[in-house]
């Protein structure tokens, strides 16, 4: 029999998890189907992506209702057209308007990967927001013949939200690749940035800075827990809040300094701004604690980095993820109201920038965890708490999804 035909299915490429997860499926799947990728547009995208078994619709994002319309209506025409030209038997979308337009286009089995949450996702508003939510999420799901969640919070969300009883859903874990972020972890940085232990603790956060990382609560703990101890702040990533954050970080009385002023580091700041880096992971070895403030995530990737690194972390209990990474067996079906140890770090109450009470809690918090945590402790129990989400174990299991799906025997 022939090989089955796999097309995996993202609207663009960039730094986000769920691209990364795209690119793993696209490097691993070979091994086991023949693998065709394929992006709305190019928007985003690296030089190399163009280089891969990437193909394009060249359709791009429109302006107006109209041009959304049109633009979407002439995705779901092409992408119908590609599968089958190509022959597709499985489709793996990634993404809400791929997971769309890969039900509409039919052909084949359709498979749609669910990275965040649908519920608690703030950037879901306004009138667009309202039909997403109530119409066209509910009722495309379901057209589905398969869906896969990368967190447990997610699939019962769905469940219970959107009521997906008529759909197979199943959780698959974001893979990591151990000892390659391991061996990223290890990569030597400028000599700036190793000076700043040597002036007091450091805590670091890599992310993209948008409004679900909630990185204006997080400046202001770091302004609190500043005025009882010696500590400096790392934030390595870039984002839309990029010039509001500095902002704000200077009405707290804050020094900062960023890579975009061009000046040479020294360890006098108090709050650092790295920018984007393709290897944010080789600046956690020059920190003491990891933070994620998020007021929502999917499976947080970046978090689970940290901990590979070696990193104590401590992180918000919010809607789906961090949970079930630091306390896996936490049955509590409300957000947590107080901290809660974990062998890995601690799990925290979310928090807004408003509750003077929960960020004087993060303060304290932290500031013990400063204290008291020992890396090298954290390390191992990383190295056995995190075997569960080897790559390997991702793939093997979508491998058996994809058969299952088609219900072949086919190899």
């Amino acid at each position: 029999m022939r090989t089955i035909r796999l097309l995996l299915i993202i609207p663009n490429l960039g730094p986000g998890g769920a691209q990364r997860v795209f690119h793993q499926q696209l490097q691993a799947f070979p091994s086991y189907f023949q693998v065709t990728g394929c992006v709305f547009n190019w928007d985003d995208s690296h030089s190399s992506d163009q280089k891969q078994n990437i193909f394009s619709l060249d359709i791009p994002a429109g302006r107006s209702h109209f041009g959304k319309i049109y633009y979407f209506l002439k995705r779901i025409i092409r992408l119908r057209k590609m599968k089958r030209s190509r022959g597709i038997d499985v489709s793996i979308s990634h993404l809400e308007g791929a997971d769309y337009v890969n039900v509409l286009s039919g052909v084949g089995k359709t498979i749609c990967w669910i990275h965040g949450s649908k519920k608690f996702d703030q950037n879901i508003r306004g009138l667009l927001g309202f039909i997403r939510q109530r119409i066209l999420m509910p009722v495309l799901y379901r057209q589905a013949d398969f869906i896969i969640t990368v967190s447990k919070g997610i699939a019962n969300e769905l469940r219970a939200y959107l009521k997906m009883s008529v759909v197979p859903v199943e959780t698959i874990y974001n893979g990591f690749d151990i000892a390659g972020i391991k061996k990223q972890g290890a990569d030597k940085v400028d000599d700036g940035i190793q000076s700043l232990q040597s002036d007091g603790a450091v805590i670091i956060t890599h992310c993209r800075l948008s409004r679900q990382k909630n990185l204006s609560t997080l400046l202001s703990i770091f302004s609190h827990l500043r005025g009882s101890e010696k500590v400096k702040l790392v934030i390595v990533g870039d984002g839309e809040l990029r010039d509001s954050l500095i902002e704000f970080s200077r009405k707290l009385g804050l020094t900062i300094w960023t890579v975009w002023d061009k000046n040479i580091m020294t360890a006098s700041s108090d709050v650092f701004f790295l920018g984007h880096h393709d290897n944010p992971l080789k600046y956690l070895k020059h920190a003491d604690l990891y933070v994620m403030t998020s007021l929502w995530e999917g499976f947080p990737l970046a978090l689970c980095e940290a901990i590979i690194v070696g990193l104590p972390v401590i992180a918000a209990d919010c809607h789906t993820g961090p949970r079930e990474i630091l306390l896996p067996d936490l049955e509590a079906p409300q957000p947590i109201a107080q901290p809660l140890a974990s062998p890995l770090g601690c799990l925290m109450p979310m928090l807004t920038i408003n509750e003077r009470e929960r960020i004087d809690q993060w303060a304290y918090t932290i500031a013990s965890m400063l204290k008291n945590a020992n890396k090298h402790d954290h390390a191992e129990n990383a190295g056995v708490h995190m075997k569960k989400f080897d790559i390997d174990i991702a793939i093997r299991r979508t491998v058996e999804v994809i058969h299952k799906v088609l219900k072949s025997d086919v190899v």
